[in-house]
C-alpha cells in the first residue's frame, strides 16, 4: 500500500450455497427494494458492459458513478472498475467462496488508488460501513429468499 491508495475488505458468512447467493447479488432491478448501499444498478451481466449506478449515503444526495464488469464468473464473482486511473479509481469486487455445500464466504471490497486518495482516506474509512451493511442486507435478503423457496 502506499499514500496513493487504500484497501476496503469486509466479508460475512452466509448459510446458502453459491447460486443462492449469486441469485440475489446479480438481481441488480431489485437493490432498491434492500440494498443500503447501492440503490440503483444498470448493467448487462456480461464482461465490459457498463455500469452504472446510485451509491447511497444517508441523508446526502446519492452518488452517481460508473464503472465497467472487469471479470465475472457465474456464482463466484463480479468485479467492476471505474474512475479516473491519475485521479481516482475504485476496483469494487464480490466473491463467493464456497466452504460447503449450504456455506459460503461473501468477500466484498474495493481497491482505490489515484492522487484524490490521501485527501479521501477519512471518507473511505467510514465507508466501509456502507459495505458492512450492504452485507448484512444480502445475508438477511439470501436467507429471506431460502425460506420462502
Amino acid at each position: 500500500m502506499t499514500i496513493f491508495t487504500y484497501q476496503i475488505q469486509t466479508v460475512i458468512d452466509i448459510d446458502a450455497c453459491p447460486a443462492d447467493i449469486w441469485q440475489v447479488l446479480v438481481d441488480f432491478d431489485s437493490y432498491p427494494n434492500w440494498n443500503p448501499m447501492l440503490g440503483k444498478v444498470q448493467t448487462r451481466l456480461e464482461t465490459g458492459a457498463q455500469v452504472r449506478m446510485e451509491v447511497l449515503r444517508g441523508e446526502s444526495n446519492p452518488l452517481k458513478l460508473s464503472a465497467n464488469i472487469t471479470s465475472l464468473k457465474d456464482a463466484e464473482e463480479v468485479v467492476w472498475r471505474g474512475g479516473n486511473a491519475l485521479v481516482i479509481s475504485g476496483e469494487h469486487y464480490f466473491r463467493i467462496e464456497k466452504l460447503d455445500q449450504q456455506h459460503c464466504r461473501l468477500h466484498h471490497g474495493e481497491y482505490f488508488k489515484g492522487l484524490l486518495v490521501p485527501l479521501l482516506r477519512p471518507t473511505l474509512r467510514k465507508a466501509s460501513a456502507l459495505y458492512e451493511a450492504m452485507n448484512s442486507a444480502l445475508k438477511q435478503r439470501v436467507d429471506h429468499l431460502t425460506i420462502i423457496t
